[in-house]
């Protein structure tokens, strides 16, 4: 059995129970611990309820026992709902039951301070030794709309009948998450479920993510995360959701910089708390929302939606000129190609609006659709027919009566006949078009007051399943001849403390098959004289030591040295300077490198995040790195197309393309060093804690990349 598969078939327990226990039962049952046992039947449960409180004998009818043990069968799902200090030992109860799954209702523990924290430990210490699932504490439980099994407290289930439809929750907070899933309801987005998981002491939100993968009612998930403990399970699940097709629309919370730094590394200093999320989010296609409306707008969007667009082609119909104006700004904000219409179509248009309309794109229909609102549908299947459109978006302004409720019945009909997908934008109240509406909303078609937030919709979804196809269509990460380890070990290994000299740490990466210049290193300045003739002049003189980070403070670095003479003098007092500041026996010796003249100087970086892995950075240096931040990451190892991604994704990208007369950089080589860089950086993440290379400089195209300085920081 696959651990998918194994988790599918634990979780389906939890979901769709056969019995279900209320541990600290009431017979009150509007509070916390009455709701489920009258919720599990108001939506229609249809398994055993056993109420479990001494003191009672019966609640809502179903017999009371005084423990979990007294339940005369098996026990699928208890939820708990006592006080803090009672549920190790009500735990135990359940664990020796053989009850399979244990939701905890009640609050105290990790976010409550010391004690609730080792209440907690007990939590996760009886999860591990025994056969029971806990989720929670301080959780408000699941819900399965297929099932009827309402295993929560929450007030959103008071909503009868619930919105059965393809959206699986998944929520790291009780109370806004059903507030959210509330909201949604009354938006019209249909739920397969949703788990709020507290504090996660055992199963958390990826279980849950997983199962949802895997579910066959679900076909999108909706994610609220304050934070992941394991990111590399979650990059490996993301992963998966694009090889499915199936979008994850994530609510990624806590995204503010706590202000990391680190005085060696620049890539370190460039790091926030949400630089991993933001960078596993456009690596794997995860769709982020920025607040709750967007949210509930996307998993609307996605749900409701008969077909996936194919591409990013996208055709405005107005009846606005206005609308149609702030709509292809709206695109070209959101990257959506706008394509004007071939004669063909643009004739065939021409026939159902007036002269004073247009048949480019946006097609403007004009307010005329209210005399003639019949040609309005003609319209859209002339649209639907044109095979360079991957979807199309309709804003209707105050186009009311019967030519808005003809309108609207057009709109159903194309929606629910044609292969690509129509999303509405109807910019008007509902005491004038509420009748209008109700035809879209009973038509199951996916509709918004606002252009910018029907567009904004249909945009991140456009670009989603873009980025679907293309990941789909890889083969896989580029093969790259792995680093050899007898070979690099002892270079790992070179230098007493985590840093390693520039002069080692570029000899890993040219025996990584990185390009660095050529550099030697010299004992005195004979042999840099000898070495510099050797590599060919003009040179640098370099001091070379893991101690000494900033080589040009303490008088360590010549530049430019293109005699003989120079070579030597140039060596004698860097010796000098090293000799005043008592740093001479600091150092392996003095590099003597290849002087490399031209090219456009970037920086490439690698920071091993403890939960996510080798993160790599790249932008180009100076003040675009320092001031501007112009920098892009991704996780380690990269495919060509993530590294290609990464280097289009930078602002400045237009300088390595060549600009004002510049020749074009040699963006392949570019491209081929970051993937290298990258698996030398996977294929050492348990000793490489951080790399810079800086500057990394690319060379007029066809003449490559060479890395002129680097430094290797080990765990």
């Amino acid at each position: 059995m696959s651990q998918a598969t194994g988790n599918r078939a634990m979780l389906e327990s939890l979901f769709r129970p056969r019995s279900v226990a209320i541990i600290g039962a009431s017979q009150n049952l509007q509070s916390i611990s009455g709701r489920p046992i009258r919720y599990l039947r108001e939506h229609g449960f249809q398994g055993s309820i056993y109420p479990i409180n001494p003191k009672y004998d019966s609640i809502a009818g179903e017999p009371c026992y005084p423990s979990i043990k007294e339940v005369p069968e098996e026990v699928d799902v208890a939820m708990v709902a006592v006080n803090y200090k009672m549920v190790p030992q009500v735990l135990e109860e359940c664990a020796a039951k053989g009850v399979k799954h244990a939701i905890l209702f009640t609050a105290g523990f990790a976010e409550a301070g010391e004690e609730g924290e080792k209440m907690q430990e007990q939590v996760m210490e009886l999860a591990r030794r025994s056969n029971m699932r806990i989720l929670g504490p301080n959780c408000q439980g699941v819900v399965d709309l297929y099932s009827g099994n309402a295993s929560s407290f929450s007030a959103s289930l008071e909503i009868k009948p619930l919105l059965k439809g393809s959206v699986g929750y998944v929520t790291q907070s009780g109370a806004l998450g059903y507030s959210i899933f509330n909201l949604a309801q009354e938006m019209g987005v249909g739920f397969s479920g949703i788990a709020s998981t507290g504090n996660e002491a055992d199963l958390n939100s990826l279980d849950f993510i997983e199962y949802y993968l895997e579910d066959e009612h679900t076909k999108v998930i909706l994610a609220y995360l304050e934070e992941v403990e394991n990111g590399k399970r979650f990059q490996e699940l993301a992963h998966r959701a694009l090889q499915k097709g199936k979008p994850i629309i994530c609510l990624k919370v806590g995204s503010s910089d706590v202000g990391q730094k680190a005085a060696a590394s620049h890539t370190a200093s460039m790091v926030s708390s949400d630089t991993s999320y933001e960078a596993v989010f456009k690596q794997k296609g995860v769709i982020r929302v920025g607040g709750v409306k967007e949210m509930i707008h996307m998993a609307l969007l996605v749900e409701r939606i008969n077909n996936m667009p194919d591409g990013t082609n996208l055709a405005i119909v107005t009846t606005s000129g206005g609308a149609g104006i702030l709509l292809a700004d709206e695109a070209s904000r959101l990257k959506l190609e706008v394509p004007e219409l071939d004669q063909a179509t643009q004739e065939n248009i021409g026939q159902y609006i007036p002269d004073f309309g247009s048949t480019l794109n946006p097609v403007d229909v004009t307010a005329q659709v209210i005399n003639e609102a019949e040609g309005f549908q003609k319209v859209l299947t002339s649209l639907t027919e044109y095979p360079h459109i991957d979807a199309i978006i309709i804003v209707i302004s105050m186009i009311y009566g019967e030519s808005g409720k003809m309108m609207a019945e057009d709109v159903v009909k194309a929606f629910h006949q044609v292969d690509k997908p129509i999303v509405v934008t109807w910019p008007a109240g509902d005491q004038l078009m509420w009748d209008n509406l109700k035809i879209l909303e009973e038509g199951n078609v996916p509709w918004y007051k606002f252009p910018e937030e029907g567009i904004n919709a249909l945009g991140k979804l456009m670009q989603y399943r873009s980025f679907c196809l293309k990941y789909q269509s890889e083969t896989g990460v580029q093969s790259v001849k792995p680093p050899d380890r007898e070979k690099l070990a002892p270079l790992l290994a070179k230098d007493e403390d985590n840093t390693i000299s520039e002069y080692y740490s570029k000899k890993l990466l040219s025996l990584s098959d990185i390009p660095v210049n050529r550099c030697e290193l010299a004992s005195s300045s004979q042999e840099a004289v000898k070495q510099a003739q050797d590599i060919g002049l003009p040179v640098v003189l370099k001091v070379d030591s893991p101690k000494i980070s900033h080589k040009s403070d303490v008088g360590g670095v010549k530049l430019n040295l293109s005699s003989a003479a120079e070579v030597e003098k140039g060596y004698e007092e860097i010796m000098r300077n090293l000799q005043k500041q008592s740093l001479d026996s600091l150092i392996n010796g003095i590099m003597v490198q290849e002087m490399v003249k031209g090219g456009t100087e970037t920086i490439v970086g690698v920071k091993n995040e403890p939960k996510f892995g080798p993160l790599v950075m790249f932008g180009l240096g100076g003040i675009y790195v320092e001031v501007l931040k112009d920098v892009a990451f991704r996780f380690a190892p990269l495919s060509p197309r993530e590294a290609q991604e990464m280097v289009e994704e930078i602002r400045a990208y237009k300088v390595l393309q060549g600009v004002r007369g510049e020749e074009p950089r040699d963006i392949k080589a570019l491209i081929d060093a970051l993937v290298k860089i990258s698996h030398f950086a996977y294929e050492f993440e348990n000793e490489v804690g951080q790399l810079d290379i800086n500057p990394l400089v690319v060379l007029p195209e066809g003449q490559g990349v060479k890395a002129l300085d680097a430094l290797v920081i080990k765990h």
